[in-house]
């Protein structure tokens, strides 16, 4: 069986399932993104259970992307999250080098099946729950020249906006990033904590601190609307993360073009940094906007 160094796991996108993605991505478009790809059902994948419309947006950053999909869904197993779950982050979605060999590996280490390995037109994939319950996708690339487009890294508008990755509210979140650094081989890049809050920023192997900023935070539920929504669904993605080189101007801006107001720009008393949350148009999902976030050891680097 290979290990999670030789699948050569690598973080993608963030998928959002929403019934009205053309009037939903309008306030992300207002907000500094840009389109990178459409997809139809017929490109993407080819199934005779059904048909789904996909979006992919980006932001500043040229590698983590956020995928909008709608119904009518292609599967069975989707359309019940839908009907349990209406609008939401659904899962999250890695590159690896070998799917059918990622599918053995994970279901090895404590994941269950959400949808079976299949070879698409384009690429082969599967999806499962974590030991928590979220979704994993996993694709493999097959077409030599089929990608989903990647901007160059820069910085949008005048703030300087970013995303840069998700966060995830956990139930045992010493268990979780156990999990995600021995069968997926992220690395820990600084852990924030203090009693029983925490927050646990980890990256993929390609992580470059000016260049390929992709963030995965694992934390447990700090704010009143985390704990809400986890006690309703369980552990959840809890938020896209943006970082910009000015927050306020951002802030502004993201008010501007559609997004809520959740908590507004403050120092974060866990992690020192500039922090406000927002929700975003598709069910009010979260949104975390920090300022520029380089660890001290990449300072250096980063400047």
């Amino acid at each position: 069986m290979k290990t999670a160094v030789e699948l050569d796991y690598t973080l993608h996108h963030l998928c959002i399932y929403d019934d009205k993605p053309r009037d939903n991505m309008f306030p992300y478009l207002r907000w500094h993104h840009g389109i990178t790809n459409y997809f139809s059902g017929a490109v993407f994948h080819v199934t005779g259970e059904g048909h789904s419309d996909y979006t992919f947006l980006g932001c500043g950053g040229r590698a983590y992307q956020i995928q909008i999909e709608a119904p009518p869904f292609q599967f069975e197993y989707e359309r019940n999250w839908w009907r349990d779950h209406g609008h939401g982050y659904n899962h999250i979605c890695w590159l690896t080098s070998d799917a059918r060999a990622s599918m053995d590996q994970l279901l090895a280490n404590g994941a269950t099946e959400v949808m079976p390995f299949e070879e698409f037109p384009t690429y082969d994939g599967f999806v499962v729950h974590d030991p928590e319950g979220r979704w994993i996708e996993i694709m493999e690339y097959t077409d030599e020249t089929f990608r989903v487009q990647e901007f160059t890294h820069a910085p949008s508008g005048e703030c300087g906006l970013e995303v840069v990755g998700n966060a995830e509210v956990c139930q045992d979140l010493d268990a979780m990033v156990r999990w995600y650094q021995q069968i997926m081989d992220m690395r820990v890049l600084e852990e924030f904590r203090d009693g029983d809050q925490g927050m646990v920023v980890m990256v993929d192997k390609d992580y470059d601190p000016v260049e390929r900023r992709s963030l995965f935070i694992l934390q447990s539920a700090r704010h009143d609307f985390e704990k809400e929504h986890m006690a309703k669904h369980g552990p959840y993605i809890s938020s896209i993360i943006y970082q910009a080189k000015d927050v306020m101007r951002a802030w502004e801006d993201a008010l501007w073009a559609g997004m809520e107001a959740l908590q507004e720009p403050a120092i974060d008393p866990l992690t020192s940094l500039l922090t406000a949350h927002l929700r975003e148009p598709c069910g009010g999902n979260g949104i975390m906007l920090t300022e520029h976030y380089a660890p001290a050891v990449t300072q250096a680097e980063a400047a």
